[in-house]
């Protein structure tokens, strides 16, 4: 009876993986030679013949280590920034923007504030509500063990967002209107009251776990 498992673990080396991926790659591999070898005995091969068809299964075991060894990194990479970036970004953005829309069911308006000749719409219940938000997209962030610049992508996302549709949008009012001086000042309105200032009401609650993020690196 051979032992599929051990011979892997001997043959392929596991370079790079550790615990869990080391046996989740040792067991996967190990029962498609077990299969192969089950396999050539039904068809009616000696014991060491279909020993010697299993291993076949496998041209270079050294070609072989190095693949799963890339791909379980890039497969290990893009979890940890699903987990500390897009997820924490997401909640952050669906629970800004609930709540805007909870405020606007409400009936809360916009309060418009005007500075010269420039005037500007604020909804203060929801830039109130903000920093909760964006307290919570870095603190998921965090626990999944994300670097600072992701704790600081994920508490902003909602800000981020919006950023992305203006220069989204830009390009076919120029192309349907044209240019003029006064879209880009009407921009510029619009990039301060719906990015620039929500964006500091999320960052300032994401400032403290941004600041326990630092301790624990030092302490460590």
């Amino acid at each position: 009876m051979h032992d599929w498992k051990e011979f892997v673990k001997e043959r392929l080396g596991t370079r790079g993986l550790r615990g869990s991926a080391e046996e989740e790659v040792v067991c996967e591999l190990g029962a498609h030679l077990e299969e192969a070898y089950e396999d050539a005995r039904l068809r009616g091969f000696a014991k060491e013949a279909a020993a010697q068809l299993a291993l076949q299964e496998v041209e270079d075991w050294r070609v072989l280590a190095a693949e799963i060894c890339r791909a379980k990194t890039e497969e290990d990479s893009m979890n940890h920034r699903t987990k500390s970036l897009w997820l924490p970004g997401i909640v952050t953005l669906l629970g800004a923007s609930i709540f805007l829309m909870m405020l606007q069911r409400l009936g809360f308006q916009p309060r418009l504030v005007r500075t010269g000749n420039v005037a500007m719409l604020f909804y203060w219940p929801w830039l109130a509500g903000l920093p909760v938000f964006g307290g919570l997209g870095a603190y998921l962030s965090q626990r999944a063990q994300g670097p600072v610049r992701a704790q600081l992508a994920a508490a902003a996302a909602p800000a981020l967002v919006i950023l992305v549709t203006f220069f989204l949008i830009l390009p076919w009012g120029l192309a349907i209107d044209g240019f003029s001086a006064i879209r880009f000042v009407y921009l510029g309105i619009g990039v301060a009251n719906w990015v620039a200032i929500p964006g500091v009401a999320l960052l300032a609650g994401a400032l403290p776990f941004l600041r326990t993020a630092k301790a624990h690196q030092r302490s460590v």
